[in-house]
C-alpha cells in the first residue's frame, strides 16, 4: 500500500494475489493435518505423528510451484498493462493509475477468452467467411462447435473430473495405513478398459483407402498427397479418448490384423519415459510403416497438453521413404464447460529423397471465425541440404481434421464417404497380449475392486524388475 502507484507494477499484483491464494491453501492443509494430528488419526504404530503431517505438507508443497506456474501463465504480459495507459481528458493526457492498469489486463484478458469462445464476435474477411462454410458442411457429428471432438457422454466427462478427489481419498488411505503418500495408483474406475497400445492400433483404420494408391504413384507429389490425407483422416481414429488409457508394461505387446490383410506388432519398450514401438507390414510389403512414439503432459488453465513425439517412418516397396512428424494436442475444459480434444500447431511430413516437403498448420493464428479442427498448408520441393530455406510452391492444401482434406481445390479425403477397415487379433497372442491383462479384463467387465486389485500387482511388479534391474545395471537402466 506504501508503493507508489507510478513505479508498481500491476502484474506483481496478480502474481501476488495467486501466490497468496496458493500460501494460504498450503497453510491450512497443514493446520488441518495438525489438527488430525492432535486427534491420533495419524498416528501410526511405531512411527511420530509429526512425521506423518510433514509427509503431508511435503506432498503439498511439491505440487505448489506447479499449480502457481498454471497461474502465471494465464496471465497477462507487461504490454497488456503498459500499453495505453495514458487518457485524454480535456485536452490533457492523464497517466492511468495502478488499479485501472490492472483493469485494462483483466478486460483484455477476458475479451480475449470471449473471441476464443465465439462469444464476442471478431472481425471476419471474406475468405475466412468461405472457410468456414466449406468446414461447417462437411463436418463430423462428434465436432466441438469450437474446433476437435467433443466428449459425448456428460458421465464420462464427469467421471474423468472426479480422478484428483480420487486420488486424494487414496493419498489419506495410504497415509492411515503407514504407507508411502506419493505411491499412489490412478484409479483403474477412471480409465477405460484400453491400453495406449490398442488405441494407438486405431491409426491403420485409413490405411487401405490412401497408402495402397501411394505405393503406386509414381509422381512423388501424388503420393505425398495421398499420405498427407491418409493421416490426417486418421486423427479422428485416435481422438475422443477422455478417460485414461491402461499404461502398457515394460514389454507387454499386441498384434493386430486389419481387413486388407496388414499385420501391426507393438511392443512397450521402455517405461519411463513411457516408449511404443510398433512395425505395420502391408499385404506383399507394398509398404510398411514402423517407428517408436513417447509423449509428455502438461497442464494449463482448465486444459491439458499433450506433446506426443518420436520416429515415424512410412517405407514403400520401391524404396520411397516419407517421414511422419506429429502435431501438438490439446484437451480443453478439463475441470468445467465441455469436454473437447483438440489439434494444434504444425505437422511436417518430409521425402528427403525426392526433396519433397508438406507442412500442414492446425488452427492457423492469422485466419479468424473458423473452429480450431481447420487447417492449411503447402507442399513445397526444397533442397534437403538446406533444409531452413524457403522451398518452391507445389501444391496447397486445407481442410478439417474432423471433415476433409483438399489439394488445389480437389478433395481427397471425406468423411461423410469414408469407411474404416476391421481390426481383429490374431488367431495365437502372445501371453504378454495387452487383451490379456487381467486389470483391462476386470474393468471391462466393470469388477473395479478387482480391476485396482490387480493393477496394484502390475505396478508393483514392475517396481520389483526395475530394481532387479537396476541391481545389475545401474540406477538409469529402463
Amino acid at each position: 500500500a506504501s508503493t507508489s502507484s507510478a513505479t508498481y507494477n500491476p502484474r506483481t499484483l496478480d502474481q501476488l494475489s495467486s501466490a497468496l491464494w496458493l500460501s494460504i491453501l498450503r497453510h491450512a492443509f497443514a493446520i488441518a493435518t495438525q489438527e488430525l494430528s492432535h486427534l491420533n488419526l495419524l498416528r501410526m504404530p511405531g512411527d511420530g505423528y509429526s512425521d506423518r503431517a510433514a509427509d503431508i505438507c511435503a506432498a503439498v508443497d511439491q505440487v505448489d510451484d506447479t499449480f502457481a506456474q498454471i497461474a502465471l501463465d494465464d496471465l497477462p504480459t507487461e504490454e497488456d498493462y503498459s500499453s495505453g495507459n495514458n487518457t485524454q481528458i480535456g485536452g490533457e493526457p492523464r497517466q492511468r493509475g495502478w488499479l485501472g492498469r490492472v483493469g485494462k489486463g483483466l478486460s483484455k484478458r477476458t475479451m480475449n477468452l470471449g473471441k476464443g469462445l465465439g462469444l464476442i464476435s471478431a472481425q471476419v474477411s471474406q475468405e475466412d467467411e468461405n472457410a468456414r462454410a466449406m468446414v461447417n458442411s462437411c463436418r463430423s457429428p462428434l465436432a466441438s462447435p469450437v474446433g476437435g471432438i467433443a466428449c459425448q457422454d456428460p458421465a464420462e466427462a464427469k467421471l474423468a473430473r472426479s480422478v484428483l478427489s480420487m486420488m486424494i481419498r487414496q493419498m489419506g488411505r495410504n497415509l492411515l495405513q503407514g504407507q508411502n503418500v506419493m505411491n499412489t495408483s490412478f484409479p483403474i474406475q477412471c480409465c477405460q478398459p484400453k491400453t495406449i497400445l490398442e488405441i494407438a492400433q486405431s491409426q491403420g483404420g485409413f490405411f487401405h483407402a490412401f497408402l495402397p494408391q501411394a505405393a503406386r504413384a509414381k509422381d512423388p507429389v501424388e503420393r505425398m498427397k495421398n499420405v498427407v490425407s491418409c493421416f490426417v483422416a486418421a486423427m479422428t481414429l485416435t481422438s475422443a479418448n477422455f478417460l485414461k488409457p491402461l499404461n502398457p508394461i515394460l514389454g507387454e505387446t499386441l498384434q493386430a490384423e486389419y481387413s486388407d490383410g496388414s499385420k501391426l506388432y507393438m511392443e512397450q519398450t521402455c517405461h519411463h519415459p513411457p516408449i511404443s514401438s510398433f512395425h505395420l507390414v502391408a499385404p506383399g510389403k507394398m509398404y510398411e510403416y514402423y517407428g517408436f512414439t513417447t509423449f509428455d503432459i502438461g497442464f494449463g488453465y482448465n486444459r491439458m497438453f499433450l506433446n506426443t513425439s518420436g520416429q515415424r517412418t512410412l517405407r514403400f516397396e520401391d524404396g520411397g521413404v516419407i517421414e511422419i512428424g506429429f502435431p501438438k494436442d490439446r484437451v480443453s475444459n478439463v475441470f468445467w464447460g465441455t469436454m473437447h480434444h483438440e489439434t494444434l500447431g504444425e505437422q511436417l511430413f518430409v521425402d528427403a529423397a525426392n526433396g519433397i516437403r508438406c507442412s500442414i498448420t492446425y488452427a492457423p493464428a492469422h485466419r479468424k471465425g473458423l473452429p480450431t479442427d481447420f487447417f492449411e498448408g503447402a507442399i513445397e520441393r526444397f533442397d534437403p541440404k538446406r533444409p531452413d530455406a524457403d522451398g518452391q510452391l507445389v501444391s496447397t492444401v486445407e481442410g478439417s481434421w474432423v471433415g476433409f482434406c483438399d489439394f488445389d481445390g480437389v478433395r481427397y479425403w471425406d468423411s461423410r464417404s469414408s469407411q474404416k477397415q476391421a481390426i481383429s487379433p490374431p488367431a495365437r497372442t502372445l501371453p504378454s497380449d495387452s487383451r490379456r491383462r487381467p486389470d483391462r479384463n476386470a474393468l471391462a467387465a466393470k469388477d473395479y475392486k478387482l480391476g485396482q486389485a490387480k493393477k496394484l500387482e502390475l505396478e508393483e511388479q514392475q517396481r520389483h524388475e526395475r530394481r532387479l534391474r537396476e541391481a545389475v545395471h545401474g540406477k538409469h537402466s529402463k
